[in-house]
């Protein structure tokens, strides 16, 4: 299991490569809903690539404690895209002031946001099934590594199986390829999802098995 894992950090680390390779190509549609939206995704993208640099250093817990950060940005990402009133896609893209620090905290939480996708007809089904899955296995757990709770401390004592962390990467991947789908949408150019599929085929060894598609 071991060398199963550190195949699967060093074939992780070409992921992350080919994706900035193409990220570093697209710019946000020029609407507001779209450059929010993107931005969102570009958070998701760093704390990936963060929490993957920190397993292959060893640092497992603080690794674990960044995937919950990355799955937040992507669902926010695609509820400003799809589901997101006007008024907040505003509010969200407000320079950063004390006032529209105070407006966004009175923002929809996850569980809301992920709601409000459910019943948008603009929202694509197979990606906000994915989401909602992640959420339901992994969220109990994501928050215990980031409030310090009983996962992190049990583990700081026990360890971390190699099969723990290969899973966990491997979701992390899932979150990633995602966000890449979300940040290819929001160029508004759908050639740009051409990549997207390919990257998804070459790296399916990086990916757990998904439902949907993103063709």
């Amino acid at each position: 299991m071991i060398e199963k894992l550190e195949r699967l950090i060093e074939r992780s680390f070409d992921l992350h490569e080919t994706i900035y390779g193409h990220v570093e190509s697209l710019e946000p549609a020029p609407l507001p809903r779209a450059d929010i939206a993107f931005d969102a995704g570009l958070l998701a993208l760093e704390h990936a690539t963060a929490a993957l640099e920190l397993i292959d250093s060893g640092r497992v817990i603080s690794a674990f404690a960044l995937m919950r950060p990355q799955f937040e940005s992507l669902v926010r990402g695609v509820w400003l895209a799809h589901a997101a009133s006007d008024l907040w896609v505003e509010k969200l893209s407000q320079p950063l002031t004390l006032a529209a620090q105070r407006q966004a905290n009175e923002g929809p939480m996850l569980a809301e946001m992920l709601k409000q996708l459910e019943t948008c007809p603009d929202a694509p089904a197979h990606i906000v099934a994915q989401l909602k899955e992640y959420r339901d296995v992994s969220w109990k757990v994501l928050n215990s590594f980031n409030h310090g709770g009983i996962h992190p401390l049990s583990r700081s004592i026990s360890g971390y199986p190699p099969k723990l962390i290969y899973d966990a990467l491997r979701n992390s991947n899932a979150v990633l390829a995602l966000t890449t789908q979300l940040l290819s949408i929001m160029s508004g150019d759908e050639k740009n999802m051409s990549p997207v599929r390919r990257i998804h085929s070459e790296f399916a060894d990086c990916l757990p098995i998904i439902h949907g598609s993103s063709r």
